[in-house]
């Protein structure tokens, strides 16, 4: 009997341990497929309760010594920098410039220094300045300098701040000269700004850009030919490394200096085909481990006059496997945000470090394309969504953040670093891009308590 009862023992263990093997190389296979996969449950945290931003700016948001920080404009138009400890969930919020600008195309971005020192770099919505902050002291975000300002030649707008560690320059991409996007440097980290040329010009329209980089000698870039209001839009990549320009195939189309450029975004690597039923817009662009550029961008389908279109938006994936565009229509992305910005949508994000990992927004089902309905209040609301793809952006597995709401969920962003990320968007009622009423929300995902 006792024999028995230690062989049973023995089979016991023995099934015990091969379970947990089982498990431990099924989860070490999802993890390396599905890096990030992050299983979101509980409210969402209410990180700022006034705060909204556009999404022609980065980075909004950093991770760095174990903080959260992103930046944000509030509904009366003052800078606000949010910071949230991610060890004990203590949070504060400082307001950096006071009534800027009522207008969330003022939103800063934000960028560590090689000193450890923080830098934010903003700019009215068409204000003729370029302004930026510096902190005090390395790792501390709660001190900061003064404001500078310096001019950019004509009306700026957006800013999208990064540095290159190899040629240990600093970076801003905006719109300036001829409402085109140009590019201001710093070889001092950001303490002085001085013009350097112009990326690309399009007669009679101003092209739009979504800008990354691998923080050692390239950045990344997706621009249209102008807004989609005024053009059918088609969508084209490129990169910058060392001052000059090149298609993704690594053809070098000229030096980027000086105001006068005859580029042209047709001179890029075209992803999308746009017609009058198909006009790209781009949302966000990520690297992945290779290096290779992944592309996340939204598709209106049924414009007509302007304010009566935008009913029927597409949210569409590229990646570049280093001779070629592979590029899909992965979702429904529902309607308009409000009526005369027709292609205004509620936008996808990729996750930073793992581009097969997507947010969106949306109104309507990602597969099918039905109205959501909030239960809640009956009406229809725009809500998150957490995609994944195993096959390069051919078929993706979407599931809800969020659902039955009684407010807007829009604008996603997702912020890595180290062994924390998370994913923010915005909550409320968003009117305009001068008014809103909404709250920057979201969850803190440890990469241990992911899938």
């Amino acid at each position: 009997m006792k024999m028995e009862c230690n062989f049973r023992h023995v089979i016991y263990l023995r099934n015990i341990l091969c379970l947990c093997l089982i498990a431990a190389l099924l989860g070490f296979c999802q993890h390396k497929g599905d890096y990030g996969i992050a299983v979101h449950s509980g409210d969402p945290l209410v990180f700022n309760p006034d705060g909204g931003w556009c999404w022609f700016q980065d980075e909004r948001g950093i991770i760095d010594n174990g903080r959260l920080l992103f930046a944000s404009v509030s509904s009366v138009g003052d800078i606000i920098l949010t910071i949230h400890d991610l060890h004990t969930s203590e949070g504060d919020t400082l307001n950096l410039h006071p009534r800027f600008q009522q207008n969330d195309h003022a939103q800063p971005a934000l960028m560590v220094r090689p000193d450890g020192r923080y830098l934010m770099v903003y700019s009215k919505h068409n204000g003729p300045y370029s302004h930026w902050r510096v902190s005090k002291k390395p790792g501390d975000p709660t001190r900061w300098g003064p404001v500078n300002q310096v001019s950019v030649g004509d009306r700026a707008t957006y800013s999208n701040v990064y540095h290159l560690t190899e040629n240990r320059r600093t970076y801003n991409f905006h719109r300036g000269i001829g409402w085109h996007p140009n590019v201001m440097v710093s070889d001092d980290e950001g303490d002085t700004w001085s013009y350097l040329g112009r990326l690309a010009a399009h007669e009679r329209h101003r092209p739009y850009v979504r800008y990354t980089s691998n923080q050692t000698n390239q950045i990344h870039f997706i621009i249209t030919e102008a807004h989609p209001r005024d053009y059918e839009n088609n969508l084209y990549h490129g990169y910058v490394e060392n001052d000059r320009v090149f298609r993704s195939d690594g053809v070098d189309i000229g030096a980027l200096e000086g105001s006068d450029t005859d580029r042209t975004p047709f001179d890029f690597t075209k992803i999308f085909s746009g017609d009058e039923h198909n006009i790209a817009w781009a949302s966000d662009i990520g690297l992945d481990a290779d290096g290779f550029p992944h592309v996340a961008y939204s598709v209106t389908r049924d414009r007509v006059k302007r304010g009566e279109g935008g009913m029927d938006h597409r949210y569409r994936y590229a990646r570049w496997d280093g001779s070629r565009w592979h590029d899909y229509e992965i979702a429904y992305a529902g309607t308009r945000l409000y009526p005369h910005e027709d292609e205004y949508t509620g936008l996808i994000s990729l996750h930073p470090d793992n581009p097969s990992l997507a947010y969106i927004s949306t109104d309507a089902d990602p597969v099918t394309g039905e109205p959501l309905i909030s239960e809640a209040n009956g009406q229809r609301h725009y809500e998150i969504f957490q995609g994944n793809t195993r096959d390069g952006g051919a078929t993706w597995n979407w599931k809800p953040v969020t659902s039955n709401s009684t407010y807007d969920n829009i604008r996603p962003i997702v912020v890595a670093g180290g062994e924390e990320w998370a994913v923010l968007w915005l909550r409320g009622e968003y009117n305009t891009y001068r008014d809103y009423n909404l709250e920057v929300v979201g969850y803190v995902v440890s990469h241990s308590s992911s899938e």
